[in-house]
């Protein structure tokens, strides 16, 4: 089913809506605020819904809006008036959350995930690419080119509250014809400046309930022990973001009654992998186990996800995570104080594969661990890449 890419709402088949292509003048339009979470400016806009007498295949006339606003129109989401890609409604549409605390490495993995799915999809004769010129625009101007050319650290994603934030709009990435249907993966790049806040609520935040999956990361550099042991083996980070298990929480507020899938990752998995180096120690135990599934990468390999290796993956994190005195979160994810258990699956990612040095990025350059997972579990179900 086709979703609108903003709100994340399924866009039913009795209900549409347009604006002008191109409106001579502009006015706020009270909906699409409303649920952007800022003032937004439209042209006119009209609807219709399903006449009660319609047939079964019932679809509005083609000049139908052009009639209404007096010339080209373009369609919009009828629930929050986000202007829609041509022909999005006979897609398929997969909409992710990214969500944590600030620091954690979301932009940085978004930036890396786009590329890996670009290249995983080049070994299957599929092209990925942006859906829209606003997110060819923000993905090359927010994350291609400081990282992947100036070679430095991604910012954290601004506030929602924060004049000209780019995270209001969603990043939407056309992935491919998949038994017949065009598939479109659409994700929002949360702040966890916003999360840690815990002030989120309303319209504007109601996506994360409507959402196929969120995906959460978890930094180890934020446990004491960890840092400790890390501190001559890898840079520590300057900054410093939220407890995870307090934004996690508010995550788990926001999604309510909701039903999306919950994937928990482990990042900047690399800082881990550098306990091997430490002798005498349990961790350095543990992250020399050859055997174990966080020790090797299946995930760009041109065959379907491996649920085998997912699972032995999900358990080995669970367990890192307990040692990582993650524990009560864990237990939270098992039995949420909303009552509503979400789906859910552990992972860990590396997106960068070495630890940064300073604001630039380390001499080997980007050497990503498992960043493919996480996407391909959810949408394994559907049978997409």
């Amino acid at each position: 089913m086709s979703k609108c890419p903003r709100c994340f709402n399924p866009l039913e088949s009795n209900w549409f809506a347009w604006t002008e292509a191109k409106p001579a003048t502009l006015e706020n339009d009270e909906r699409a605020s409303a649920f952007s979470g800022r003032q937004v400016r439209m042209g006119k806009t009209c609807e219709l819904q399903r006449p009660q007498d319609a047939a079964p295949n019932w679809v509005p006339e083609p000049q139908w809006p052009e009639t209404q606003l007096g010339g080209p129109a373009v369609e919009i989401c009828p629930i929050c008036h986000y202007v829609l890609p041509p022909m999005w409604r006979w897609g398929a549409t997969t909409c992710l959350v990214m969500a944590g605390a600030r620091a954690t490495g979301k932009t940085v993995y978004i930036a890396v995930l786009i590329k890996q799915l670009q290249m995983h999809a080049e070994r299957m004769n599929i092209v990925v690419e942006p859906a829209n010129a606003e997110t060819a625009e923000q993905y090359e101007n927010f994350y291609e080119t400081p990282l992947f050319e100036e070679r430095g650290i991604l910012g954290s994603t601004p506030s929602a509250s924060t004049e000209g934030s780019h995270q209001h709009e969603p990043l939407i990435f056309s992935i491919g014809v998949w038994n017949g249907v065009k598939h479109y993966l659409a994700i929002r790049d949360v702040a966890g400046e916003d999360l840690e806040n815990a002030n989120v609520e309303g319209l504007p935040w109601q996506f994360f309930a409507a959402a196929d999956a969120v995906l959460f990361m978890f930094d180890p550099l934020k446990v004491d022990e960890i840092r400790h042991q890390l501190q001559d083996l890898v840079p520590m980070p300057s900054h410093h973001g939220g407890d995870p298990r307090t934004v996690l929480r508010t995550v788990m507020r926001l999604l309510g009654q909701g039903n999306p899938k919950l994937a928990v990752i482990l990042s900047k998995f690399d800082a881990l992998q550098a306990l091997q180096g430490v002798r005498g120690s349990d961790w350095g135990r543990i992250m020399n186990n050859a055997g174990a599934a966080f020790s090797r990468d299946p995930s760009l390999r041109p065959a379907p996800y491996d649920e085998e290796d997912g699972q032995r993956l999900d358990a080995e994190v669970s367990s890192l995570l307990q040692k990582l005195d993650a524990g009560p979160m864990i237990k939270n994810l098992e039995n949420p104080a909303t009552g509503q258990r979400y789906t859910n699956r552990f992972f860990a990612v590396s997106a960068l594969g070495e630890s940064p040095v300073g604001a630039r990025l380390h001499a080997n350059g980007i050497t990503p661990f498992r960043c493919m997972d996480p996407v391909r579990w959810v949408l394994a179900d559907q049978g997409v890449l």
